[in-house]
């Protein structure tokens, strides 16, 4: 049997669903930079979004349900106020997150929303825990990160619906 398509990059599908929402752009910023599959850039200067995989469920060659993990980071409020934004980091993050977490959850797998499409498929999601936030100090204790996290279900099928 001859595979015809590949599985679409999960991680891209939500990174663009996010991208082209207006009012998430405008919460994150203008630059779709910020919205990434990659690493944060260094330094940090406003809110970023990173979206990776956790899981990869394969109910068969033709249906995927990966869950993403879609971290929201924030610097501290020094660098934010330089950056013209007068709000708490950690509640900023935390805002984030809850706005991508409503997104997501508009194209709903159980018939509440339409799916959206990416690379000839159509993709559904659901978001399914958090936000959960915490404080990276990885960076040295000077330069906290604020990061709310929350996780999406999401599920792929082998063509447009």
């Amino acid at each position: 049997m001859m595979i015809t398509r590949k599985t679409p990059f999960a991680p891209g599908a939500a990174r663009e669903l996010l991208r082209s929402t207006p009012e998430f752009m405008e919460l994150v910023g203008d630059d779709p930079q910020r919205i990434t599959t990659r690493e944060l850039p260094d330094p940090l200067r406003g809110p970023c979004v990173t979206i990776y995989t956790g899981v990869n469920r394969r109910q068969n060659i033709e249906l995927s349900k990966p869950r993403l993990i879609v971290s929201v980071w924030v610097p501290a409020a020094e660098i934010l106020v330089d950056q013209g934004i007068d709000m708490d980091p950690e509640e900023l993050s935390w805002d984030v997150a809850d706005l991508a977490g409503r997104i997501f959850d508009r194209h709903r797998q159980m018939g509440r929303g339409g799916g959206f499409e990416f690379r000839g498929v159509t993709w559904r999601s659901e978001w399914d825990a958090g936000p959960t936030t915490m404080v990276d100090r990885e960076r040295g204790a000077e330069s906290p990160l604020y990061r709310s996290v929350i996780e999406i279900l999401m599920k792929v099928g082998s063509g447009p619906r």
